[in-house]
């Protein structure tokens, strides 16, 4: 700029509008050259930098962003994976529960039934034994009162041996009378008791 002035200063005359004069031309140029180094220098460079680092910065924030748009959407995936595991768990358990639950009842039903079937065989066998002991006593007891009945008729008194015959023959008639339904299992005709 100054020397623009200064050329001005140095061109003494009146100064004609559309005229062209090398010398305020070239100084001018000169000025603006430097003007457009100064500025390059000290304002475009750190301007320059300065778009640089930010132009970085947002790359580096996008990429992160990517990346940890990435990481959420693997652990979301891995959540999900998760979650649906422990749902298959869970049913699995479910399942065995009630699969256990069923073995138990069967396993109760079975036991129940088999404790029936024994208590119920047990009251037979008792049954069947007090049967045998009823049967066992009667005959003992009709088997005396013909003895008694055969002492009178006959009017003498019997031997042991006499008695034991006699007992023995009513046995067997009774027994044969009844038939082989009725004669306990092991008694065979003419076994007194």
């Amino acid at each position: 700029m100054l020397l623009t002035v200064f050329a001005a200063a140095a061109a003494e005359g009146p100064s004609q509008p559309l005229t062209f004069d090398f010398w305020t031309w070239f100084f001018q140029s000169i000025n603006v050259l430097i003007i457009m180094l100064v500025l390059y220098k000290f304002l475009w460079r750190p301007v320059q930098s300065m778009m640089h680092k930010r132009e970085e910065f947002v790359e580096t924030t996008l990429s992160r962003a990517a990346e940890s748009r990435a990481e959420a959407e693997r652990l979301l995936k891995e959540y999900q994976a998760r979650m649906q595991e422990a749902q298959r768990e869970a049913q699995a358990t479910i399942d065995e529960a009630v699969r256990k639950a069923e073995e138990a009842r069967q396993r109760i039903v079975r036991d129940a039934e088999a404790e029936a079937e024994q208590t119920l065989a047990r009251a037979r066998a008792e049954i069947a034994l007090e049967r045998e002991r009823a049967l066992a006593t009667i005959r003992d007891e009709v088997a005396n009162l013909v003895v008694l009945a055969a002492g009178k008729v006959i009017g003498k008194t019997l031997s042991p041996e006499d008695h034991r015959h006699l007992v023995q023959e009513f046995v067997d008639q009774v027994a044969a009378a009844q038939g082989p339904a009725s004669r306990p299992a092991g008694d065979a005709p003419g076994d007194v008791q």
